[in-house]
């Protein structure tokens, strides 16, 4: 029995489906309302059994008497599994979203309609209008048979995560498709690589049973190529909300996931004299990022000063290192060795073993001749080049003379 105090959502239970009323209290009921036995019964009209409206707007919820009756107030329950959430009292209480719609006839109303604003996927429920009458004695509220609010909202925009460490080529990898915040639950999620659609290893959408709003999860599994660095992987999802219109989309670039590892080839070229070319060619690796060490019988040379890096069709790298080396300054062989380490990987190594000349074996030469010996050939080449000028030049004169 309901009293003066303000309504709690506890003091009341209101079915799913409204109960007949028994003989004894339907038989109040009638002489009480109606004084007479040819009128109707009085009765809590809600029309409609559901209504439905997008999160953000505005929802109406209708709610009427059968006849003109004094009132002391009214209130709207929504249903929460078990229990009642108060949505809205005209005795009392603070309702910011919540406003009457009330048809008032000389001081009475027949209208207890109400307007929600904003609307969001939580307010998913069945609505209750319940009365409460100044004058019956044994039963002092009637209720309607209840409307279903039902909420449409747009999922969120998928977001695709993939892999936390890069991987190579021919490994098998994993993606993740997640949309939130949606109703209702039907719903449409496609893999594509390329433009390509790809079949979806898993999919599930949570919870199974009703709710307000709903997730979706999916995962597609591929193996990469070595063509993959310049490829896109697209989710796409598609809901009722959309209207139509094109899908939302997730993308990850293969880029961020793929690894290509480098292919190492050392190989020499003479220059002049005693001086060797020697060419460290890295080949076929992405990312590009990578750290080059020359390492020269075992010892640390240099890191790489002079090189060459050139991208390829496929998207991978290419770079070339080098190194010149004057054979006379040593006069045992050269064991010269290209390292290469490339994105946390372990480091790749590739040796070359320059052969000193038997002349340097049998003499023992100081190593520091070499340079030395270098700057003489180069003085030497020069002086040659300037005499061969010279005598071109004075060639040339004497022939226009001979031929004034």
């Amino acid at each position: 029995m309901w009293t003066e105090q303000a309504p709690q959502a506890s003091r009341m239970t209101v079915p799913a489906s409204r109960p007949h009323p028994p003989p004894c209290l339907l038989l109040t009921l009638l002489l009480g309302l109606t004084g007479g036995a040819g009128e109707k019964e009085l009765q809590v009209i809600q029309p409609e059994t559901s209504v439905s409206v997008a999160a953000g707007e505005t929802a109406t919820l209708s709610c009427t008497l059968t006849s003109l009756l004094p009132v002391r107030f009214i209130e709207w329950f929504r249903q929460t599994g078990t229990g009642q959430e108060l949505i809205y009292s005209s005795k009392e209480g603070h309702f910011p979203r919540v406003t009457s719609v009330a048809d008032v006839i000389g001081g009475n109303t027949m209208n207890f309609s109400i307007r929600i604003s904003n609307i969001t996927p939580a307010d998913s429920g069945t609505y209750y209008c319940v009365t409460f009458w100044k004058w019956l004695a044994n039963v002092d509220f009637e209720y309607g048979p209840g409307i279903q609010l039902l909420v449409s909202a747009k999922p969120s925009p998928p977001v695709v995560s993939g892999p936390t460490a890069r991987a190579s080529p021919k490994q098998t990898v994993s993606f993740t498709c997640e949309s939130h915040g949606f109703s209702p639950r039907t719903i449409t999620l496609k893999w594509f690589k390329d433009g390509n659609e790809l079949p979806a290893s898993q999919t599930t959408v949570d919870p199974e049973g009703d709710s307000a709003s709903y997730s979706i999860s999916s995962t597609a599994r591929l193996v990469l190529a070595l063509g993959d660095i310049r490829s896109q992987l697209v989710c796409k999802v598609d809901h009722v909300t959309l209207q139509g219109g094109p899908p939302l989309r997730g993308t990850a670039n293969l880029s961020k996931t793929i690894r290509v590892p480098p292919s190492l080839e050392v190989t020499q070229q003479p220059v002049a004299g005693n001086m060797v070319n020697v060419t460290c060619w890295v080949k076929k690796f992405y990312p590009r990022r990578l750290q080059l060490t020359w390492w020269k019988n075992g010892n640390l040379s240099q890191t790489d000063m002079a090189s060459i890096l050139t991208e390829n069709k496929d998207g991978t790298f290419t770079r070339m290192s080098w190194l010149l080396v004057n054979l006379s300054a040593h006069r045992e062989d050269v064991v010269l060795t290209c390292q290469v380490g490339h994105d946390g990987q372990p480091a790749v190594t590739k040796h070359l073993t320059l052969e000193a000349s038997v002349h340097q074996k049998d003499q023992g030469s100081d190593i520091n001749t070499g340079p030395a010996m270098s700057t003489q050939f180069l003085i030497a080449f020069f002086l040659v080049n300037k005499v061969l000028l010279a005598v071109g030049v004075s060639a040339f004169y004497v022939h226009r003379k001979l031929r004034a």
